[in-house]
């Protein structure tokens, strides 16, 4: 049985930088990166065009991970905000998007909440 409405130590904050840095946590993978305020954030490291891995990517000035594929854009929330290929006048399908989770960093730690339940009933 895995408890997963708690919050997981994901990594120690001084090795998330400017390049995206592979976490893995209840035997899933995730992608930690920071955006130009210096907020980290935590993605399913999936891709959901090809199932490239996120961490292999770059993090990028708009405050987004892009995929090394097909260089696809994932804000915080998980919500890819341009596709190459498909010119910058139009916008990606809303379906295209891989699962964010909340992340808070205390102690020189990333912790991430990998669960469903509502903020205000977390731990």
């Amino acid at each position: 049985m895995l408890i997963t409405n708690i919050w997981y130590i994901a990594e120690w904050s001084e090795n998330v930088t400017d390049k995206p840095v592979k976490a893995r946590m209840l035997g899933r993978d995730f992608v930690l990166f920071r955006d130009p305020d210096g907020n980290a954030h935590c993605l399913s490291n999936t891709c959901c065009h090809r199932g490239a891995s996120l961490s292999q990517g770059k993090c990028q000035e708009d405050g987004t991970v892009s995929c090394p594929f097909h260089g696809w854009r994932f804000n915080a929330q998980g919500v890819c905000t341009r596709i190459p290929s498909i010119g910058s006048k139009t916008k990606p399908p809303p379906r295209a998007r891989v699962d964010s989770y909340p992340v808070q960093e205390k102690y020189g730690i990333v912790f991430a909440f990998l669960g469903d339940a509502p903020e205000d009933k977390r731990p």
